[in-house]
């Protein structure tokens, strides 16, 4: 699951650079960035692997593991970008496009 988050990261990258060259429409490339976000956020809920390391008596708390850290920082960033491609769509904000 971590190597397909990051291959998803890479279709995003990839959407979002042809939507900036205008070869995509813009609600195309927002329906793509949601579809992966769905698809993450069902790897975030899926995963089977484990999910947090030792607990550090320092601190006072666990840390994530580095695969399930790749697909929680993939979902966040995706969801953030999601957000994007639809403020540009509904026309508050264009930042993403620029």
């Amino acid at each position: 699951m971590p190597f397909l988050s990051l291959i998803i990261d890479v279709l995003a990258f990839g959407g979002l650079y042809l939507t900036r060259q205008g070869s995509l429409p813009t609600v195309l490339g927002l329906g793509l960035q949601i579809i992966f976000t769905i698809i993450l956020l069902i790897f975030v809920f899926g995963y089977r692997g484990r999910r947090k390391g030792r607990f550090n008596f320092d601190t006072w708390s666990h840390v994530f593991t580095l695969p399930f850290a790749l697909i929680v920082i993939s979902f966040i960033g995706n969801g953030l970008l999601a957000f994007l491609y639809y403020l540009n769509y509904a026309g508050i904000n264009s930042l993403i496009m620029r």
